[in-house]
């Protein structure tokens, strides 16, 4: 059982309370106006504005990013069209510009590489596909002979130690009487349709 307090105990008891009170006294209450109560506002307002704009800004990169997702497979990408070449000049052969001699024909695959008069000949110089060049012989040789030239106006030359799978195959190099320009087509001026290069352009690889 405590003890009740002595005299002594209830002066310290009443000393601290007097100095408590004169502690409060010293340090006054923040008077309550309107213009503290405006700031608190103020305060507030843009506190909650901030709120608001930061939610914004995160829901805008949000949908920003779903619509560059959904749009991007559609974006720098060329439209599918099987069609992965550019417009290639048509084959001089064809066009007529300087035509073959009177009855040959070429039944096998092929493009000219080059074309133009050499000592008063024609040299027409093609790439064979697909064929085997012991088949480009006879198709050529029969083709020769139903034009009434020579079969040594041809030479085949096979590419050495080709693929299996190899498309273009060798080279042939036709000897023929030469003929002047037949066609009137604007195609006819460019050496790049004609293949008759002129001697300051470079190699014919170059355009096809």
């Amino acid at each position: 059982m405590a003890n009740p307090p002595t005299h002594d105990d209830s002066r310290i008891e009443q000393r601290l309370r007097q100095d408590l009170h004169d502690t409060g006294d010293l340090i006054p209450e923040p008077a309550v106006t309107s213009g503290l109560v405006a700031e608190t506002r103020r305060l507030g307002l843009s506190l909650r504005t901030h709120r608001i704009a930061a939610t914004v800004l995160v829901v805008a990169a949000v949908v920003l990013a779903v619509v560059a997702i959904l749009v991007s497979p559609a974006l720098g990408r060329a439209v599918p069209s099987g069609d992965y070449r550019p417009p290639l000049p048509p084959d001089t052969i064809e066009l007529g510009c300087y035509p073959l001699h009177r009855g040959l024909t070429f039944d096998f695959p092929y493009q000219v590489r080059s074309d133009g008069d050499v000592d008063g000949q024609r040299v027409l110089t093609l790439h064979y596909d697909e064929l085997g060049a012991a088949e480009v012989r006879r198709r050529l040789g029969a083709a020769l002979d139903r034009a009434g030239l020579p079969r040594r106006a041809a030479t085949v030359t096979p590419f050495p130690d080709l693929p299996s799978d190899a498309i273009v195959r060798g080279t042939v190099v036709l000897r023929l009487p030469a003929v002047p320009l037949a066609g009137d087509d604007p195609a006819c001026t460019d050496p790049r349709t004609t293949k008759r290069f002129p001697d300051d352009w470079a190699p014919s690889t170059e355009y096809g």
